[in-house]
Formats: C-alpha cells, sequence, structure tokens
C-alpha cells in the first residue's frame, strides 16, 4: 500500500493529495513560484521606466501596442505547437518559448546598460511575456492531469505562484537598488532557467490515476492562418471566456490608469524641486508597496480560502466573487476620490483577481481538448486577455484628451462593467457544468470492505488503521477527505484520536469503565458527494 511522503504529508495541509503526487505538485509549485517571482522583479521596474519617460497615458497607449503584437503572435502560434502536437513529450512548447524570453532579457540588459532606450519596448515585451508564458505553463499544467486531480492540485500551484510574486515585489526594490535595471533583468533571466530545467522533468513524475487521458493526436494538414481564434468562436464555452477575458482586463486596465494618474500628481507635486531621479524613486517605492500588500494578500487568499470556497461553492460559484467586489469597490471610488481609498480598492481588486480569479480561470480549462488547452487558452490568454487593454488605451485617449472625462467618470464606467461582467460569469457557470457532466460525470465514493466491530481492553492505547480500499471512488483522479464522528454528535470523545491523512484511529479507553461507542467514517470527494461506514467499539478492564 503506497504511503504519503514528507512532501505530501505538509502539502496535504493545504488541498487534497493522493499518494504519488507530492512529487510532481511540488515540482510545478517550484516552477509557478520562480516564474511569479522573476516577473514581479520586472513589473516593479517597468512601472518606473515607462512613467519616468511619459505619463499615464503613454503606459495606456503602450499596453495597447501589446495586443496587436499579440494578434500576430497567435497564428504562428498556432503553427508551433502543431508542429510540436504530434511528439510524445509535452514540455516542448512551453520550455522553448520560455528559453526565447530568457534570451531576450539578456538583450535588454544589454541595451539599458549602454545607454539605448528600451523603456516603451521593455514595457511592450514583458507584457507579452506575462500573458504567453503563464497561459502555457497553466496549459502545460492542465495537459498533465485529469479533472478531477487539477481540480485539486492547481489552487495549490496558484498558491506557490502568489508566493513568488509576493517575495518577488517585496525584494524588488532593493534588488534594483543593489543591482540596478539591468542587473535585475540578468537576475530575472537566470532564475527563469530553474522552470525551463525542471518541466522536462515533471510530466514523467505523475502517477497514473491522476495524469491526462490518452493524448490527442494532431492533424497533419497545416493549420489555416486564423486557425487560433477559430478555436476560440467555435466553442460557446471558450468564446464566453474569452469575452469575460476581455471586460475583466478592460476594468482593471482602466483602474491602473485611475491610480497612476493620482500616483503621477503625488509624485511631482510633492516632489515638484527634485530630480527625475527622486521622482522615479518615489514611484518605484509606491508600486514596490502597493504590489507588495496585493501579492501577500492574493497569497492568503490562494492559501487559506481558495480550497475553501471551491469546497462550499464550486468553480462555478467562485467566478462571481470578483464581479461583485468590483460593483463594490467602484462605488466606493466614486463617492471618495482620493489616492488611499483608489490604492485600498486596486488592493483588494487585484489580490481576489491574482488568486481566486486567476485560478478559476485556469481550472475552467481543464475539461476542454488538448488543442483547446493550449492554442484555445493562449489565443484566449494572451490576444484577448490585451484586447480589453486596447479598448481600454483607445477609451483612455477618447475619454481623457478628446472628451475631457472626469476620473469620477472613468469609476462609473467601471461599475457599469462590472455588471456585465457579473452576467457573464453565470452563462460561463453553466456552460462549465455542462462541459465537466459532457466530459466525466461525478460518480459518489463507494463503500468496499465494511468496517467489523472492534473490542478494547479500557485503560489502553490500541490503534487501528484503515484500509486504503476502504472507500473507493470511481473517477479517474479524484482523492477522498476523511473525517470521523461519534454516531450522535459531531465529534469523537477525548479518548479517541482520528488521523484523517492516514485514516488511524487511535483509542484510548477509560481505565476500569465498561462501555461501547459507535463511530460513523464519511469519505467525501472534491465535489461534496459522500460515503460512510459505521462501527462499534466495545471497551471493558
Amino acid at each position: 500500500m503506497q504511503r504519503f511522503s514528507r512532501t505530501e504529508r505538509f502539502l496535504s495541509l493545504f488541498t487534497t493529495l493522493r499518494p504519488g503526487e507530492g512529487r510532481a505538485a511540488l515540482q510545478l509549485c517550484i516552477q509557478a513560484f520562480v516564474i511569479m517571482f522573476a516577473y514581479y522583479l520586472l513589473k516593479v521596474i517597468r512601472e518606473p521606466m515607462i512613467l519616468a519617460d511619459g505619463s499615464a497615458e503613454l503606459k495606456a497607449y503602450s499596453t495597447a501596442l501589446q495586443a496587436i503584437l499579440l494578434m500576430l503572435i497567435v497564428p504562428v502560434f498556432a503553427r508551433l505547437y502543431q508542429q510540436v502536437s504530434n511528439l510524445d513529450e509535452k514540455h516542448h512548447l512551453f520550455r522553448n518559448t520560455l528559453l526565447f524570453f530568457v534570451a531576450n532579457l539578456a538583450l535588454f540588459a544589454l541595451c539599458y546598460r549602454i545607454g539605448v532606450p528600451v523603456a516603451i519596448a521593455f514595457y511592450v515585451w514583458l507584457g507579452i511575456f506575462s500573458v504567453m508564458v503563464l497561459a502555457l505553463f497553466w496549459a502545460f499544467a492542465a495537459d498533465l492531469f485529469n479533472l478531477k486531480s487539477g481540480q485539486r492540485i492547481f489552487p495549490l500551484i496558484a498558491a506557490a505562484a502568489a508566493f513568488g510574486a509576493l517575495l518577488g515585489s517585496g525584494l524588488a526594490s532593493d534588488l534594483d537598488r543593489v543591482l540596478g535595471h539591468d542587473g535585475v533583468m540578468c537576475a530575472a533571466g537566470a532564475l527563469l532557467c530553474i522552470p525551463w530545467w525542471l518541466s522536462k522533468k515533471t510530466e514523467h513524475t505523475i502517477p497514473n490515476g491522476s495524469c491526462s487521458f490518452t493524448q490527442e493526436r494532431g492533424d497533419d494538414r497545416p493549420y489555416p492562418l486564423l486557425e487560433g481564434f477559430q478555436i476560440v468562436w467555435r466553442s460557446r464555452y471558450l468564446s464566453l471566456i474569452a469575452g469575460f477575458v476581455i471586460v475583466l482586463n478592460l476594468i482593471n486596465t482602466n483602474g491602473e490608469y485611475i491610480l497612476a494618474t493620482f500616483v503621477t500628481d503625488a509624485a511631482t507635486q510633492g516632489a515638484a524641486d527634485l530630480s527625475t531621479a527622486a521622482i522615479d524613486m518615489y514611484i518605484t517605492e509606491f508600486y514596490s508597496r502597493y504590489l507588495f500588500i496585493s501579492t501577500l494578500l492574493g497569497f492568503l487568499i490562494q492559501l487559506f480560502l481558495v480550497a475553501k470556497i471551491y469546497d462550499r461553492m464550486g468553480i462555478t460559484g467562485a467566478l462571481h466573487i470578483l464581479p461583485i467586489l468590483m460593483i463594490i469597490n467602484y462605488s466606493m471610488i466614486a463617492l471618495l476620490p482620493i489616492l488611499a481609498v483608489i490604492r485600498t480598492a486596486m488592493i483588494l481588486e487585484n489580490s481576489m483577481n491574482y488568486s481566486l480569479q486567476t485560478t478559476t480561470r485556469h481550472a475552467l480549462f481543464l475539461p476542454v481538448s488538448r488543442e483547446e488547452k493550449y492554442v484555445g487558452k493562449h489565443t484566449i490568454d494572451t490576444f484577448f486577455f490585451r484586447v480589453g487593454d486596447v479598448l481600454s488605451g483607445s477609451f483612455v485617449y477618447l475619454a481623457s484628451i478628446v472628451i475631457g472625462l472626469s476620473i469620477v467618470g472613468f469609476v462609473m464606467t467601471n461599475i457599469a462593467l462590472a455588471c456585465v461582467l457579473l452576467l457573464m460569469s453565470r452563462a460561463i457557470g453553466r456552460h462549465h457544468t455542462q462541459c465537466v457532466s459532457d466530459n466525466l460525470g461525478n460518480m459518489p465514493p463507494v463503500v468496499q470492505a465494511p468496517l467489523k466491530d472492534l473490542q478494547l481492553p479500557a485503560g489502553q492505547l490500541s490503534l487501528l488503521e484503515l484500509d486504503a480500499d476502504t472507500f473507493v471512488d470511481p473517477d479517474v483522479g479524484d482523492a477522498l477527505k476523511y473525517q470521523a464522528f461519534a454516531i450522535h454528535s459531531s465529534r469523537l470523545p477525548g479518548w479517541v484520536k482520528f488521523d484523517s491523512l492516514h485514516r488511524r484511529f487511535q483509542f484510548h479507553p477509560p481505565a476500569k469503565e465498561q462501555g461501547s461507542l459507535r463511530i460513523r467514517v464519511v469519505a467525501r470527494d472534491f465535489d461534496g458527494l459522500e460515503a460512510e461506514v459505521s462501527f462499534n467499539v466495545n471497551y471493558r478492564p
């Protein structure tokens, strides 16, 4: 009987694992941690580089340029996927793309050191890097695990990613002072070699009961030029996710523009007699603190709440939380449009977006086909992810330059968009439920081996470990959580201890006493379906 390793015992504190899943889960956690740590090192230096050389409007226009470039990248990526889709190993697309971006970082560092202006190019590049690498990493993870295993392990991987973002944002400012912008770029590039190395090993560590189903073979015919977009349009489910991503990023980018406007004004007003370097440092320190708090809160939400939210509300219920929070946040900003309120609202929005919403969006792709996981997900997480930013850039120009719309006008627009987002989340939830039902209907666990009554001596310590096949879940990749109760109570008496991870009872009946206790053991799967078995514990001197 396979037992939990030390790593699996630790990881089981945060999610439900099956024996043998710990090594793969840990390696994916390390990769997610390093990617987000490196990204946040770069993200913190990106803000002062673009804002010191221009304005909040230039930041929005540069964001719009990313979407235009991604429109050209999507067909190229679809062709690359087709070339590697028939290979037995799944890591090729992720590793080769990551290596390409590491080479880019080395080039940026060299150009910055010799004085070549790279602020705009680096801002655009980092936006493309973040969506492409993250989309590929999560597609790779979704390709490794089946639906049931992925739903359990994804919150753990996302928690590691949130921790990486937390440390990256917290250390970026200090590293920037020591290494400079070019030094931070080189450090991030070196770190990204870790997931490049680990990803090849990870796919060989997935247990048979947790890995994805038979790998789909691609069509040998060349993809049409717009195949990446057609994959999204052919699926109502993917089209809704694409629309959700557009609206979500339109709201978030508008919110970041509002914040950037107030931060830039505060920097220039508070340091009007100081040098450009002092203004740069003010903005750097503000965004370092802002991102650190956002990622700290996001990490705590990811670590302690996401799995519980999935357990109570499911993935479909989790989709509704961020839109409701956005409606509340921007209503607060409309009433009090000051920097402290805006910063607080954006911290709450981003922390929930980076944790619960991001994990949920990735989990939505677990029940779809392999082509949809890679090409469809890449198209949505790159091009459609930035279309919202393009719309925001256009809106910023028209509203601020042409119309002269006030900040309150921007806020009211975001309130209306958040209401639209809430309606879209309901539609996606219905399609996700149907997609899961079509691909893998959930079945409850069953009792395989009923338990016999025990006869124990009072006053002595006795142990009982339930066999692994006491309960069996018919669903491939699902894992069970165990609880034990007294038959007429919600808890066990003090002389009975139950280790739910190892299904192990420890009995120490009161000395010189005689009695009987009936215990029920409940096994519960990820979707909340249960089976239970009960037995008597009889004790006497």
